[in-house]
C-alpha cells in the first residue's frame, strides 16, 4: 500500500487559512445575532399586539353592556 502524498502548506498560507476561518465564524455569529434580535423584535411586537387586541375588545365589551365586567387579567408568572 502506497502512502499519499500530501501537500505542505507554507507559512503564509496557513495564515491565511486562518483568517479565512475567523471571517466565517465572525459572519456565523453575526448571523446568529441578526436572526435573535429578529426574533425578539418579533416576540415584543405581537406581545404589545395581542394587549392592544385585548384592550380594544374590553372596551367593546364594556361599550356594549356596561352590565358585564372586562375579563380578569391573566395572573403574571
Amino acid at each position: 500500500m502506497t502512502r499519499p502524498n500530501f501537500i505542505k502548506l507554507t507559512d503564509e498560507q496557513v495564515r491565511a487559512r486562518k483568517r479565512r476561518n475567523v471571517a466565517i465564524a465572525l459572519g456565523l455569529v453575526g448571523f446568529i445575532v441578526l436572526v435573535f434580535v429578529v426574533t425578539v423584535v418579533n416576540l415584543q411586537r405581537n406581545t404589545e399586539a395581542r394587549k392592544a387586541a385585548e384592550a380594544a375588545a374590553a372596551a367593546t365589551l364594556e361599550r356594549a353592556d356596561p352590565a358585564l365586567s372586562a375579563p380578569a387579567a391573566e395572573p403574571t408568572q
